[in-house]
């Protein structure tokens, strides 16, 4: 499968005073931001969530003003067992973490939306400007360490991305 990454242009550079936090829980209907990255994957409850907690820890750890929050499209009812025990290993704690449905409101409003293997409406305007697709990104139920190494890959380099797209 392909994996694609395209800038986003828009990316504001003056977004710095954006609050990090590792808990995600249950939300209002949509808190995305010009300086949100929306990752979005089916179930909200794997994929989305390690990628979203990560991103979250290394924008801090970097001091970057970007931050990021988990969708599904058909979200589960809660994270997966196994994501918030792994998760846990790496010191994140997701367990106030809901799995919550992407929104129209969600992706208008983030600087990027990614989304890992799951279709968005990418017809509509709003969303093609700003959506990424990892979709060779193994399924987290049959190797959760494969999974969670290609995630981290990519969400590396989308930091470095948007960390040099802010500096211009």
């Amino acid at each position: 499968m392909k994996s694609s990454i395209r800038m986003l242009s828009c990316i504001p550079a003056v977004a710095l005073c954006v609050t990090f936090a590792h808990a995600q829980p249950a939300q209002p209907k949509s808190d995305a931001t010009t300086s949100t990255v929306v990752f979005v994957c089916e179930h909200g409850a794997a994929k989305s969530v390690v990628a979203a907690a990560h991103f979250n820890r290394l924008a801090k750890e970097r001091g970057l003003p970007f931050r990021a929050v988990s969708r599904g499209t058909k979200p589960d009812a809660v994270v997966a067992p196994a994501v918030r025990k792994g998760l846990a290993s790496d010191g994140i704690d997701v367990s106030t973490w809901r799995p919550t449905a992407v929104s129209d409101q969600d992706v208008r409003q983030a600087a990027q939306v990614v989304s890992l293997a799951t279709d968005l409406p990418s017809t509509k305007p709003f969303v093609k400007s700003k959506l990424l697709e990892w979709n060779d990104i193994p399924p987290i139920s049959e190797n959760y360490d494969a999974a969670r190494t290609a995630i981290l890959d990519q969400v590396r380099k989308l930091l470095e991305q948007l960390s040099e797209a802010a500096k211009k």
